[in-house]
């Protein structure tokens, strides 16, 4: 497209030319077709443009705006409880939960192992005295009914 033409097309395409410019472009478009064809495709889909546009601006009802704050306002802010109906939230949630659930056990069950000399060392430290700690160690948790015995007599007969 040449100048006569990108300098007025705004003009051209609402059709508020000048007779002077408008006299510009009818000589310009006379001897150039390619602008002419340009012109005649921008003018068609101007018109499609146009076409598509609202009528006028719809009118509201009287009280429109009231009535969406007064929506607003009922509405208002959702509360934290609200966010664990979520559906896609509660899944996760629930497979969150789980996954922990199962390190959890997985956990408690690597360390609750036969692990006799970390369990018994601080009930014998407490219930054997130390003399008696070295002849009874061996023994200590193969006679439960005993042990209570010896924890006990132990217990009651510390002084400082």
């Amino acid at each position: 497209m040449h100048e006569p033409l990108i300098s007025h097309l705004e003009e051209i395409l609402q059709k508020r030319l000048a007779p002077q410019q408008q006299a510009a472009v009818d000589a310009h478009l006379s001897g150039c077709a390619d602008c002419r064809d340009e012109l005649s495709a921008m003018t068609s889909f101007s018109q499609v443009v146009r076409s598509l546009r609202a009528p006028a601006v719809p009118e509201l009802r009287a009280g429109f705006y009231a009535r969406v704050m007064q929506k607003v306002e009922e509405q208002g802010r959702p509360s934290f409880w609200n966010l664990l109906l979520d559906p896609v939230f509660g899944r996760r949630l629930v497979y969150g939960t789980g996954a922990m659930f199962l390190l959890m056990a997985s956990f408690l069950l690597a360390t609750s192992g036969d692990q006799p000399e970390l369990a018994q060392t601080p009930v014998q430290m407490i219930s054997q005295p130390a003399v008696t700690a070295v002849s009874t160690q061996s023994g200590f948790g193969d006679d439960v009914q005993r042990d209570r015995e010896q924890f006990l007599a132990t217990m009651a007969s510390f002084s400082e």
